[in-house]
């Protein structure tokens, strides 16, 4: 079985044993969903077709039915491309001989394990639809008529070439309208404010998140430390500036925050950015090395490593409150962001496919 790619030990820690091998999940179409959408446009016919990118057999069945498709990228990197390091590598890209090589052989990697485990359900899934044979699964991205990449451009690494049909189209919000959040703070409470959030899944959070709250109760801070449905607070000693919440809604709380502890999923990441809020990144698993990465390439956030001790946190979250590089790096950031509108762009887009359904060819002779 291949080795997952570890994050380089001098950026983080490395990934969890268990942690899925990069590229693991993409291009898993899964007949049913060739099946089911196919069934869905006799049914009822579309204009367009917008899938998640992990979800190929909703494009091949749109392929099939001459219906414009659009797969949906919420993961960076999310295909092998040059001049940017694979996926789950943790890394970002360096002009060195080791680090070129370094890149290549991993991006090869990754191919080597989507060509040898993805491609055979692939093309299983085109045969049945009436499709040709792909020579590797990520050439399905290829016949869509947009892959529209759900990050701004200024946060991902600049690729060496990309196809004509990709766009980033910037992050989609969905926590507009939020409701308020009335903390237990007295209002001239002049203390920063610093918001801990590891997963609302669970993904094996609770220990360094425990670390987390011991550092913030020795620094001169509030803390709002939110623990999702996965954590029981119980398991928890909060200090007496840190306030254990199970889920308040990031809108509510990032226009206040000086800083953020993030285990920097793609969502949370940009959300913070948006509103200037420079990061501790504590990357657990899939693409959040890679998140993290960027964000410490941006001079936006630092990386303690996952196994960082109490007094390591510490340090680093004092770094980020304290060091104005890493606000001004978030902020320059923001700048960027408020010029988007992810929602409005990535409609647009596919608006713009409507009406492009193409008719099949007829037959010859």
């Amino acid at each position: 079985m291949p080795t997952p790619f570890r994050a380089n030990p001098r950026r983080g820690s490395p990934l969890p044993p268990r942690a899925p091998r990069p590229g693991a999940r993409a291009c898993s179409p899964g007949r049913h969903w060739a099946e089911a959408v196919a069934s869905e446009l006799e049914r009822e016919p579309a204009d367009v077709v917008a899938a998640d990118f992990e979800l190929v057999g909703a494009l091949i069945a749109a392929e099939a039915a001459h219906v414009p498709a659009a797969a949906l990228v919420h993961a960076i990197p999310w295909r092998p491309t040059s001049g940017i390091p694979p996926r789950g590598s943790g890394d970002w890209p360096e002009p060195t001989p080791r680090a070129i090589a370094r890149d290549e052989i991993g991006r090869a990697r990754w191919t080597e394990i989507q060509v040898a485990q993805g491609l055979p359900s692939v093309n299983r899934a085109r045969a049945q639809a009436g499709l040709a044979p792909l020579r590797a699964p990520f050439e399905q991205y290829d016949l869509a008529e947009r892959v529209l990449v759900l990050t701004p451009a200024a946060f991902d690494f600049a690729a060496d070439h990309l196809p004509a049909n990709v766009r980033y189209v910037g992050t989609p919000f969905d926590d507009a309208g939020a409701p308020a959040w009335d903390s237990s703070w007295p209002a001239d409470d002049a203390r920063p404010l610093v918001v801990a959030s590891l997963s609302t899944l669970q993904q094996g959070q609770g220990p360094i998140l425990k670390r987390v709250c011991a550092a913030l109760g020795h620094l001169p801070v509030r803390a709002l430390v939110t623990l999702g449905p996965a954590l029981d607070s119980a398991g928890f000693i909060a200090p007496p500036n840190v306030l254990l919440e199970t889920f308040v809604p990031h809108a509510a709380v990032l226009p206040r925050a000086a800083a953020m502890v993030t285990q920097c999923g793609l969502g949370t990441t940009m959300k913070a950015l948006a509103h200037g809020v420079p990061l501790v990144c504590i990357p657990l698993l899939g693409d959040q090395p890679d998140n993290a990465a960027r964000v410490v390439a941006r001079g936006a956030g630092v990386r303690p490593a996952r196994d960082a001790t109490e007094e390591q946190l510490r340090g680093a979250i004092h770094q980020v409150l304290t060091d104005p590089r890493f606000r001004e790096g978030a902020r320059r950031f923001a700048s960027a962001l408020a010029i988007e509108d992810g929602t409005q762009t990535a409609a647009e887009e596919l608006e713009a496919l409507a009406g492009q359904r193409h008719l099949p060819e007829p037959p010859v002779g």
